[in-house]
Order: C-alpha cells, then sequence, then structure tokens
C-alpha cells in the first residue's frame, strides 16, 4: 500500500468496511489477481480518486466553454418559455457549469469502473500465465517429490523459483499459509484452490488435496498431471 492509497484509507477506509458484502465480487477477483492492497484502502481509493479525475476534468473542461463562450454557439429556433429568456445573458455561465458537471458525472464514473473491472482484467492475466507455466512447474514439483521431499517443501521450494511465473506466486501462498498462518498442507491447498483463477490449478490443487486425504502416490499423481497439461499445451 503507497502513500497515496494509506491516505485515502486513513479518510474513507472505516466507512467501507460495512460495504465488503456488496463488493464480493471485487474482493474476489482481488483475491485471485493476488492484489496486496486491502480492500477497504483500494475501494477507498477508487472512490477519491473517481471525484478527483471528475474534478479536474470537469473544471477543465468547463472553464474552457466559459472562456471560448461556447454556450454561445447554441442558435434557438421556435418559441422559448419566458424564464429561458430571461436567463439568455447567464447562458454562458450556466452552460459551463452544466458542463462541469457533466464531465465530473463522466469521468468519475469511467474512473469508477475502470477501478472496479482492473482487478479482474489483472487475475485474467494470470490466469494465462498460470495455464502456460503451470506443465513445467509441475515438472518440477514431480522431480523433487521423487528426490523424497516433502509435498509442504516441494510447493515452498517451486514457490522460491523464478522462472515459473505465476504458478510460483501460487505456491508461494500455499507456503504463507503453512508457515505465517499455522494451515496444514490440505487446508493450505483448498485455500489456494479456491482463489485462482486458473481452471487447471485449481483441478491440480483439489486433486492433489484428494491424494494426500487418500493416502495415494502424490508423485505418481504429479507425473500423470504433467503429461496431462503438456499433452493439452500442445493441442
Amino acid at each position: 500500500m503507497n502513500s497515496y492509497q494509506r491516505i485515502c484509507f486513513n479518510i474513507l477506509g472505516d466507512r467501507l468496511k460495512a460495504k465488503r458484502d456488496d463488493y464480493l465480487f471485487l474482493r474476489n477477483d482481488m483475491m485471485r489477481a493476488r492484489m496486496t492492497v486491502p480492500f477497504e484502502a483500494y475501494l477507498a481509493t477508487a472512490y477519491i480518486t473517481s471525484v478527483l479525475v471528475g474534478l479536474i476534468f470537469g473544471v477543465l473542461i468547463g472553464f474552457a466553454t466559459y472562456i471560448f463562450r461556447l454556450p454561445d454557439l447554441l442558435v434557438y429556433y421556435g418559441q422559448l418559455p419566458d424564464f429561458i429568456i430571461a436567463l439568455n445573458p447567464f447562458k454562458v455561465l450556466f452552460g459551463g457549469i452544466i458542463v462541469m458537471i457533466v464531465c465530473l458525472i463522466v469521468f468519475g464514473g469511467i474512473t469508477y469502473a475502470i477501478f472496479l473491472i482492473y482487478p479482474g482484467i489483472m487475475a485474467g492475466e494470470r490466469k494465462r500465465n498460470i495455464d502456460a507455466t503451470l506443465p513445467y512447474a509441475i515438472n518440477y514439483i514431480t522431480a523433487m517429490s521423487t528426490a523424497g521431499i516433502t509435498p509442504a517443501e516441494v510447493f515452498r521450494l517451486l514457490g522460491q523459483s523464478k522462472i515459473y511465473g505465476e504458478s510460483a506466486v501460487e505456491a508461494r501462498y500455499i507456503a504463507r499459509e503453512i508457515d505465517i498462518f499455522g494451515k496444514d498442507l490440505l487446508d493450505a491447498l483448498r485455500i489456494a484452490g479456491q482463489y485462482t483463477p486458473s481452471s487447471r490449478m485449481r483441478e491440480f490443487l483439489q486433486g492433489a488435496s484428494a491424494s494426500i486425504s487418500a493416502g495415494s502416490n502424490l508423485t505418481e499423481y504429479f507425473r500423470a498431471k504433467s503429461e496431462q497439461y503438456t499433452r493439452e499445451n500442445r493441442m
């Protein structure tokens, strides 16, 4: 969380805690994107940035409308109500104010919409990266498991690797659940599978969890999934 996000959180953070259930889709997208910014800080940043952007564009465009007297370019035809005729000398001022309000709504709304969809876009990018790197990550996992390394340590080593992209990031979150939050491996696999954006990764983690629970040969499971995903990538 940077300084600007911290300021936004200090202004609105406490008020937005009650909106967590209203923005469940945003929270899930942020989890799938593995964003480190707290939900309240991100939403507070979205609110304040949207207002600032709307005000900046509104003031600039409204001021330009007033300076260049753009409302004078409007030509009226037909009968007009008397109150409109009476306001005609002030149409430049009123025109600038109306333009400013419209720009505030439009540009502020666009900015807010971008904040809402950005985590989903990032989650989609992560999904594509995970799907592309998962077969190679599982090859690495298989080699480590064949060498007799425990499953928890296998995921920890994968998370420390720099060459397996977002698949390694998912492994780091599994290791974090174990090392920091004290979860066992099954719970860590379940949590990571719940929030990963990749259906491939979710299927792999659920299968690994089932194999551990059933006491099956985990190395053989890793090898089978590696062959499956490699074949799917080639297809």
